[in-house]
């Protein structure tokens, strides 16, 4: 008699990293970089990214730091393509007709970085376990909101919170309450 071993279901694990000011913005503009997180986040976001097979960003992300995600398997969330088109490490893929989940459930982790569409997206199509919010000590008054306009509310559960620095940067680890 011959036993077979059933394969494990292969199930992705989608970890969204986001840092905001005091107020909840990621950034005062789409088109730039955030120059105001600490080093300390950096070195986090840096260590997180290790643990990933794969990023989800969205185009104007993908614009402003484009010299560090094209050094990764990146996929960049655009209604400008009707099919995925491949550059290199990074493709361009079209959320509203490729289904998203199938195209990355090669991966084991995917790490989610931004920006609020590429957030928005992921959170409404149901593909993030993990968020990773870094609040920095620091308010602007305006700029870019974490998320904008989900089709349902967020609900969250802390699994806990470290402290970054003596400025009181902190790191907020929450799993995704389905």
């Amino acid at each position: 008699m011959q036993f077979r071993l059933k394969r494990q279901q292969h199930k992705t694990r989608y970890v969204a990293l986001a840092a905001i000011s005091v107020d909840g913005r990621i950034s005062l503009d789409a088109s730039a970089m955030p120059d105001w997180t600490s080093p300390e986040d950096w070195k986090f976001f840096q260590g997180e990214l290790k643990k990933v097979d794969a990023v989800v960003v969205g185009r104007s992300t993908y614009e402003a730091a484009k010299k560090h995600i094209s050094k990764r398997v990146a996929y960049v969330l655009t209604g400008s393509v009707q099919e995925p088109v491949a550059d290199g490490t990074v493709t361009f893929i079209n959320p509203d007709v490729t289904d998203l989940a199938s195209v990355l459930s090669q991966y084991a982790a995917i790490g989610i970085v931004g920006g609020a569409e590429a957030y928005r997206t992921m959170f409404d199509l149901g593909l993030c376990d993990e968020l990773y919010l870094t609040i920095e000590p620091v308010a602007f008054g305006r700029g870019r909101e974490l998320l904008l306009e989900t089709e349902q509310p967020v609900r969250l559960k802390l699994k806990g919170s470290k402290r970054l620095n003596k400025q009181g940067t902190i790191v907020l680890h929450y799993e995704v309450v389905r």
